[in-house]
């Protein structure tokens, strides 16, 4: 699985160097989540647009305090990524002098083993005919991070526990429900992650 994550980082860091020229949408298997079709992108994408292509969730408008579903607690990407996490995109290793876990602030550190809740967006990485297996739980929707690679702290890596997939969902919101579990997750040097979830559910976003 760790290979399907480093191959999507990769992909991404292409598309990040690729021509401005469109390229074909990639083939996806398995049936999406039923949704109204769309005619515009979602308010969050408009937000998060900016000078640079993708701004820091942080700087999007003040919102409604988290809230509490069947107790599990929300959890924002303004908080997933409200700090810089020094990090090579091109190697995948913490920058020399970096001092690595120790970047995670203590009120994000705070949430690992947490019950939680996340709303955002599916960017399969593990995926067949019978749906997706894991995936990365993002604050935009779709396509290849709008030619951005994306910061580590900008993703919760989803795996479906045994042989559970859930359905594909492209441009609507769905909510991870489980324990969080924060922290560097390395392949070798190669830092993988820093937010995991096995969700006890996930299910389609109330309407935000």
């Amino acid at each position: 699985m760790r290979s399907h994550l480093v191959f999507f980082l990769a992909l991404c860091a292409a598309c990040s160097e690729a021509s401005p020229e469109a390229a074909p949408a990639p083939e996806v298997r398995g049936s999406p989540i039923a949704s109204a079709p769309k005619t515009k992108l979602p308010s969050e994408v408009r937000v998060l647009t900016g000078a640079n292509g993708v701004n820091l969730a942080a700087d999007a408008p003040p919102v409604d305090p988290p809230k509490e579903k069947n107790g599990y607690r929300e959890v924002r990407f303004e908080l997933l990524t409200s700090y810089d996490y020094e990090w090579s995109q091109t190697t995948g290793i913490v920058a020399p002098g970096a001092v690595g876990g120790a970047q995670i602030p203590p009120e994000v550190r705070a949430l690992d083993k947490a019950k939680v809740y996340v709303v955002g967006y599916m960017q399969p990485i593990d995926f067949d005919n019978s749906g997706v297996k894991t995936f990365l739980l993002t604050n935009y929707p779709g396509g290849c991070c709008f030619g951005m690679v994306p910061r580590l702290n900008e993703w919760v890596e989803v795996t479906l526990a045994g042989d559970e997939r859930v359905e594909y969902s492209y441009f609507d919101a769905i909510e991870i429900f489980g324990a969080l579990e924060v922290g560097e997750a390395k392949s070798g040097e190669v830092v993988t992650s820093l937010y995991r979830m096995t969700p006890d559910k996930v299910e389609l976003a109330d309407a935000r």
